[in-house]
């Protein structure tokens, strides 16, 4: 009995000791990230917790979750994730791969309802929040899908193939094949072959040969790629696999390194002078002009856990790198840059999508909000490395949709119309179309400004770019726009036409002004005419054409005089407006009566200061004129100034002769002769309307009587 005692006891301690050793050995591989080799002791040690053994630990139950997450086994990871969830136990990290999981899984209801009490525990988690705010936007991610043939090409090993670039006339992709032979044969991450990049040449119909194996500076004993290439294919920028130190300890980090093609030959790799070994630096791209370089880090200070920097090309070094900032990053994986002209390609699982990895374009100073480019681009799993040929409209991604696995499909988007329409038209009773003017149209993302002129309708039709912004406006002498027009293209997912209408108001006016004579009508060819702006002091004289008809523009908006003057007649004068905004042209009649002795007419703006007889400035144009009258026409005249009644009839007597006085003295300095003319002041004798002492009447009724008066006595 003491034997069987004592195996039993050997027995469950050697089980015991067997089990310590299965954990530190479980747990050593998951610290190296090598989750393919422990992911079978996790599921048998997390099986303890979930089965209620008294020594079971639920820390193995969310290492084997997180090992099925990063092997692509979302089943079997959700339901660790369930487990947890049951027993509270589900931290922040958590809860982010569980929404994942099930949104991999497509169970997108249940995604929210986790990202909604996750939301709650964790208020400043951005994650959450987004899921959250953003899920009414879900059925928009189907939007383009009319725009977008995906399809599988037959590149493909069935073992993991991604990120294709462009060179000459091929591709290039990361691949895990082949194995290459050397010591360590596989990848303790996924059990699969190390990265190596491999070339498919486009044959006739663009068919792609089948792919060859990259070697020198494209091979290495660790992950080779992804790679880029400059746009003439004669600068190459490669990610690879280097040993770096964080934190006392050995790691794994990405680095990037360049290399030109010289002769046919590549030359030794060089390395960004921004590689750290404590951090990663990889997926570099460069711009269009080749001044920018694009990159993934996860450096510290960063948004997330991988960011898009870029820096910029200074001779033969490269600026610090600048991070492209939270419109672009999130607290998650940003990585995978493209660009494009002004477009920026990449892939996030931090900005709202239909889960994993989605691809989502921008515009390339981050100045707009990321667009996901949607399904069937995207899908439920990773989706990443999209590129485009010069077209922008034929390309290649990479996604691991069928069986987890990565591979590249053949991409082709319909190219999508938009176009703006502009009407450009003068306000007038009616709006009248603008031919032949010139349209301003600045994009105001791209800070170009083109200029577009409208056809023989006024209309112009132009094409547009999407995830823009535009501002629309146009210039013409003497017209003002009432208002400009603005266009904003972004999130723009359908063949579209925007119309904007521009009216010019006229600032200007013409004015036809006919003189006749009073009583019979008839036309006064050759007559003298003013126009007057006493608020700019300026007179515009022209002589009236044989149908007794002068033509002039004046500005809009203003209270002029028209005077006009032809020997053998008395001078006449008319107030108008020209505030009339609906009509081009004013007509204004001058009548004027052939001069007779015993003749009276009004002497209009003539001004004083109040209760002096001094001259003001802006009576001195209707006394040149009539000095002219006066001399044109030899005559002898009375010129009478008038009060109202307001005031003693003594007081108003000596006033109105101290400025009819006035107005004959400064005729005598403009040539008139004394003899020819007499002053007279008549007071308050001679009303002209009902407003005698003791009547109230209003200040206008006043005006009336204050008045200068010119008679003519004799005609010389």
């Amino acid at each position: 009995m003491k034997i069987i005692i004592t195996i039993l006891t050997l027995l469950i301690a050697n089980f015991a000791f067997s089990q310590k050793m299965k954990q530190r050995a479980a747990d050593k591989l998951f610290n190296n990230r090598e989750y393919f080799k422990c992911v079978e002791m996790y599921d048998e040690l997390a099986n303890k917790a979930v089965s209620g053994h008294s020594k079971g630990n639920w820390e193995n139950v969310e290492k084997a979750a997180e090992c099925h997450f990063h092997l692509f086994r979302m089943k079997e990871s959700t339901l660790y994730y369930e487990q947890l969830d049951i027993k509270n136990k589900l931290d922040e990290h958590d809860r982010i791969h569980y929404i994942d999981a099930l949104r991999f899984a497509e169970k997108y209801g249940k995604s929210i309802s986790v990202a909604r009490e996750s939301s709650n525990l964790f208020a400043e988690n951005k994650f959450f929040k987004r899921i959250v705010a953003e899920q009414d936007q879900f059925n928009n991610l189907f939007a383009d899908s009319a725009f977008y043939r995906v399809k599988e090409t037959d590149v493909n090993s069935g073992k993991g193939d991604f990120s294709p670039t462009y060179f000459n006339n091929s591709i290039i992709f990361a691949s895990k094949a082949l194995n290459t032979g050397f010591i360590t044969p596989k990848y303790g991450w996924d059990n699969d072959y190390y990265i190596n990049m491999m070339q498919s040449t486009f044959g006739e119909d663009s068919v792609l040969s089948k792919p060859k194996i990259l070697k020198d500076q494209f091979i290495s004993k660790a992950h080779d790629g992804p790679v880029s290439f400059n746009k003439d294919g004669t600068e190459m920028i490669i990610t690879k696999n280097t040993v770096g130190k964080n934190k006392g300890q050995k790691v794994i980090v990405l680095s990037l390194y360049f290399s030109s093609l010289t002769n046919g030959e590549w030359s030794e790799l060089k390395a960004f002078e921004f590689n750290n070994p404590a951090y990663d630096v990889g997926h570099g791209v460069l711009s269009d002009d080749g001044q920018k370089l694009y990159f993934v880090s996860n450096k510290p200070g960063g948004f997330g856990e991988s960011d898009i920097y870029v820096s910029e090309k200074m001779g033969n070094s490269w600026s610090e790198p600048k991070n492209m900032g939270p419109t672009i990053n999130t607290e998650r994986k940003e990585m995978f840059p493209f660009v494009q002209e002004d477009i920026l390609y990449f892939a996030s699982n931090g900005h709202f999508g239909l889960g994993g990895l989605d691809i989502f374009e921008a515009n390339i100073d981050g100045s707009s909000k990321p667009h996901n480019i949607g399904y069937p681009v995207n899908s439920a799993n990773d989706d990443f490395s999209l590129i485009f040929d010069k077209s922008g409209r034929i390309g290649f991604l990479s996604s691991n949709r069928e069986g987890n696995i990565d591979r590249i499909y053949h991409v082709t988007k319909r190219k999508l119309n938009v176009n703006l329409i502009v009407d450009v038209f003068e306000k007038y009773k009616e709006l009248e179309p603008v031919a032949n003017q010139v349209v301003l149209i600045k994009n105001l993302t791209t800070q170009e400004l083109d200029s577009v002129t409208t056809d023989a309708q006024g209309q112009l039709n132009t094409e547009i770019k999407i995830n823009n912004e535009y501002r629309i406006y146009t210039k013409k002498s003497e017209f003002i726009l009432l208002k400009e027009a603005s266009v904003n293209t972004n999130d723009i997912r359908k063949d579209s036409t925007f119309h904007a209408e521009l009216v010019l108001k006229p600032t200007t006016i013409i004015i036809h002004l006919r003189v006749v004579e009073k009583k019979t009508g008839k036309i006064i060819p050759q007559a003298t005419t003013t126009i007057t702006d006493y608020d700019l002091k300026k007179d515009t004289t022209i002589i009236t054409n044989e149908e007794g008809m002068v033509t002039i523009k004046v500005d809009r908006n203003k209270v002029l005089w028209a005077h006009g003057s032809k020997k053998g007649f008395i001078d006449a004068d008319v107030s108008f407006n020209t505030s009339n905004e609906i009509d081009k042209v004013i007509d204004i009649e001058l009548a004027l009566n052939p001069i007779r002795k015993g003749q009276k007419f009004k002497l209009e703006n003539i001004f004083y200061d109040l209760n002096k007889s001094t001259l003001r400035e802006e009576s001195k144009s209707s006394l040149d004129k009539l000095s002219t009258f006066l001399l044109d026409n030899d005559l002898r005249i009375e010129l009478s100034a008038h009060t109202d009644s307001r005031g003693s009839s003594s007081y108003n007597q000596r006033l109105s002769q101290r400025r009819a006085q006035s107005c004959v003295d400064y005729l005598k300095k403009k040539g008139v002769l004394s003899k020819n003319m007499r002053a007279k002041g008549y007071g308050e004798y001679k009303l002209v309307n009902r407003c005698k002492n003791g009547v109230k009447c209003s200040e206008e009724e006043h005006q009336e009587n204050r008045r200068t008066e010119v008679k003519i006595l004799e005609v010389n």
